[in-house]
């Protein structure tokens, strides 16, 4: 049985997974700890195969479905609402990698991920909202250090891990401000809910409280994107999970997601998903 989750809340738990019917999406960054066994995810697409005590991390608004499982698979699951993300110092790089549907993980397993994920799912459900926020906190830094380690699930053991943060980047991150970080989440908030429409940057900007100018400066030193790339990304993982939790047709997706025509859809879809709608949409209903 799966637990319902508010794309705002963190939320730590430890289970036994089961491969699931269908896929799924929630809009949170998950991270997954299997303390035994492995399990296989169909994740935007592609196989992707976790074993035990490597934390795995994504954007778990791209569609994704547990496909199989081992009988001895004991799985810890950490849900960081995207706004939490947004909040990190973590580098362009690794932020934008995420949000474009990469699965991180990291090339050896490290002693101490065990327990902190236990202590997470054992603490979180019952602790005051002081022990809730150190949570919170300890699994930000996690991710942090995750940034600075990160290989691809398929990597070797003795991969080298991409160091993708600058010394100039991580003050300019850490430094960009809980004002600037509530007026951008204002903005991702308004795109999120327009995004089947015309979005221009004037809206945007000004459910940010910001002229567009400094609207767009804001935007890409908190994000590591433009507002332009934001849309785009967003449009095309709302398609995703559409194709992927709908009968609706390509044509019915694509103007549904506030694409001006089925060539830019089909041309946007290919050059980040490597298939077509229709293809895309037969790897999760085989």
């Amino acid at each position: 049985m799966e637990t319902y989750i508010d794309s705002g809340d963190f939320y730590a738990e430890r289970h036994v997974p089961e491969p699931m019917g269908q896929a799924h999406w929630h809009d949170h960054i998950e991270l997954n700890l299997l303390l035994a066994g492995g399990m296989t995810y169909l994740f935007n697409g592609t196989r992707i195969s976790i074993g035990a005590n490597r934390v795995h991390l994504f954007w778990a608004a791209v569609p994704h479905q547990v496909i199989a499982v081992e009988p001895t698979a004991d799985l810890i699951c950490v849900y960081l609402p995207f706004a939490d993300f947004l909040a990190l110092p973590v580098a362009d790089a690794f932020k934008s990698g995420v949000m474009d549907g990469r699965f991180a993980t990291v090339a050896a397993p490290d002693p101490i991920d065990p327990l902190l994920f236990q202590r997470w799912a054992a603490e979180w459900p019952e602790g005051s909202a002081l022990r809730q926020q150190i949570l919170r906190e300890e699994v930000g830094l996690r991710v942090k250090r995750l940034s600075l380690d990160a290989v691809a699930p398929d990597a070797p053991a003795d991969a080298t891990p991409c160091e993708i943060e600058t010394a100039e980047e991580a003050p300019r991150l850490a430094n960009a401000g809980r004002r600037a970080i509530a007026r951008v989440q204002a903005m991702t908030d308004h795109i999120n809910a327009h995004f089947g429409e015309p979005v221009t940057v004037e809206a945007v900007a000004a459910a940010g409280g910001l002229h567009p100018t400094n609207a767009m400066a804001v935007f890409k030193r908190v994000l590591g994107m433009t507002i332009a790339q934001y849309i785009r990304r967003q449009r095309l993982s709302r398609a995703m999970m559409m194709l992927v939790d709908t009968d609706l047709s390509i044509a019915e997706v694509a103007f549904g997601c506030g694409y001006g025509s089925l060539s830019q859809f089909y041309e946007e879809f290919q050059r980040h998903c490597r298939s077509t709608p229709r293809q895309y949409r037969l790897k999760f209903r085989r």
